[in-house]
């Protein structure tokens, strides 16, 4: 998603008109515009304009920095990630085998079963590519975000708080309910229980 997307879905998503984002921004008479340009992609705001607009819209300035427009940008910083630290990141392709062993040390590796399956077109259906981590806050961090994604696809919480969520974090963390995030950003009833 480019940096004007974003702009725009913040601003969206905390109920802004683009006058009212130019005027919190301290554009003056032409700040609609100026903002509709961002958000067209016409014009590309300066860092330091991008960071007070990250906090007049209240969301972590490196929303904005991430380049992530393409698959091959988010898997090139996987990639690179892993060559600095390559003990974090685990990569395995899933099989019907479904036995554990248990390593002198006490330890149990667990082999993944072919329950994860990706459909790739319509007869192709082949065992899922995993991503996982030893890394205990790694695999908490990960852990946290398929219980956000199933409690979206479960509606257990809104779409907006999910991008709440997102665009909170790691502040609006709760390690997979291991402790209170330092952000709230759920909005229903079921936060306060």
């Amino acid at each position: 998603m480019k940096v004007g997307q974003k702009i725009r879905l913040v601003r969206r998503h905390r109920h802004l008109t683009q006058r009212e984002l130019g005027d919190r921004l301290g554009l003056g008479e032409g700040g609609a515009n100026r903002v509709a340009q961002y958000e067209m992609g016409y014009r590309v705001p300066k860092d330091e304009l991008l960071r007070k607009i990250a906090d007049v819209l209240d969301v972590p300035v490196e929303n904005f920095f991430l380049n992530d427009d393409y698959i091959p940008d988010i898997l090139r910083i996987m990639f690179w990630f892993d060559w600095e630290h390559p003990n974090v990141f685990r990569l395995t392709n899933t099989t019907e085998n479904t036995e554990s062993q248990q390593s002198e040390n006490d330890n149990i590796d667990v082999k993944l079963s072919g329950n994860a399956i990706v459909k790739m077109v319509q007869q192709d259906i082949r065992p899922a590519t995993v991503l996982w981590s030893d890394q205990y806050g790694v695999d908490a961090y990960l852990r946290e975000w398929s219980i956000r994604k199933q409690e979206l696809a479960t509606q257990e919480i809104t779409q907006e708080e999910y991008l709440e969520w997102l665009l909170q974090w790691p502040e609006s963390s709760d390690l997979a309910g291991l402790r209170e995030p330092r952000r709230q950003w759920r909005k229903s009833e079921k936060a306060e229980e």
